[in-house]
């Protein structure tokens, strides 16, 4: 997204001359037509986002960010104040992330989920996913390069933590993992495993996905396993292509979670008008075991609309 010349840029610029200091600021917005069977929607929604970073004397750069949103997603219309969760530090193609915000690796397998959460408002779902409890919170990550590979190590000492505070040594609920990706010939690979354990549970996750440049496009497939609350295993395929100056993606996905069974397919297609502008059209369809339906959702929802970035 463009960066924005502000006034406060050049005032902070007057304060922090001495520490390199940059604040950045972008935007989106989005409106779209939602259609869930015979509910049928608007959604409408952007976001403002604030970059903020210095680089010390050392060359270490620290970051961290902010934002406001309206969620055109969300069926409430959620308006939010977010960021200043974690502050990031980055020398020497090694990046340590500290905060209350601080992911696992899971969701490394899960490549056939190409739709923006727009389309699959109202959508029933599949009934089970490969998932654990809970994979953010207080805590800390590494990552570094080993030759051509990205090695991530990840610690959450408290999955549920306050807006400003973390149990670092307390904490009933707890997460770890670590993610390697790298490459092997033409084929791209990415190893994950995650894991989440309170009183009442202990899961584990384990995800591949490999890409390889294929009839003009991008091939992507992944596979991930669950132990614990959710237990079963998922496999999902996606190709990406470009016609003309058209973005076509199509996925497929298949899960088998605690004995349930269910599939899943999207579209997702984007088209460039300049500056900025995009139209899109996604489409999602489920079958299997699902969701319960209702009067308002659906095995197959789709949206098109236009998503602007400044």
């Amino acid at each position: 997204m463009k960066k924005l010349s502000l006034l406060v840029s050049a005032i902070t610029a007057g304060i922090f001359t001495t520490a390199q200091a940059d604040i950045s600021v972008s935007g989106s917005s989005v409106i779209a037509y939602q259609s869930a069977d015979s509910n049928n929607n608007s959604a409408h929604g952007g976001a403002v986002s604030f970059a903020l970073s210095t680089t010390t004397d050392s060359g270490m750069t620290v970051s961290s960010g902010a934002g406001i949103t309206l969620s055109a997603s969300s069926t409430g219309a959620s308006k939010a104040v977010s960021g200043f969760q974690n502050i990031t530090f980055a020398t020497g193609g090694t990046t340590i992330v500290l905060g209350n915000d601080v992911g696992v690796p899971d969701g490394v397998g899960d490549v056939g989920g190409v739709v923006g959460d727009i389309a699959i408002l109202n959508n029933n779902g599949m009934s089970k996913t490969v998932a654990i409890t809970d994979d953010e919170g207080t805590g800390v990550s590494l990552t570094t390069t080993l030759g051509t590979a990205t090695v991530g190590l990840y610690y959450v000492a408290d999955s549920t933590p306050a807006t400003t505070t973390g149990d670092i040594d307390g904490a009933a609920d707890t997460g770890s993992g670590a993610k390697i990706s790298t490459t092997i010939g033409d084929l791209g690979v990415t190893l994950g495993y995650a894991t989440y354990e309170d009183a009442s549970a202990d899961d584990t996750e384990t995800g591949i996905a490999v890409t390889y440049a294929a009839g003009g496009g991008t091939i992507s497939a992944g596979y991930e396993n669950s132990t614990g609350t959710n237990d079963g295993n998922q496999f999902g395929v996606s190709y990406a292509m470009t016609l003309d100056a058209a973005s076509v993606t199509i996925g497929y996905s298949s899960a088998d979670v605690d004995s349930t069974s269910a599939t899943q397919t999207d579209v997702a297609v984007s088209y460039p008008l300049g500056g900025g502008v995009s139209v899109f059209a996604e489409l999602r369809s489920v079958s299997g075991d699902t969701g319960t339906d209702t009067s308002s959702t659906s095995n197959s929802t789709m949206a098109i609309g236009s998503s602007i970035t400044f």
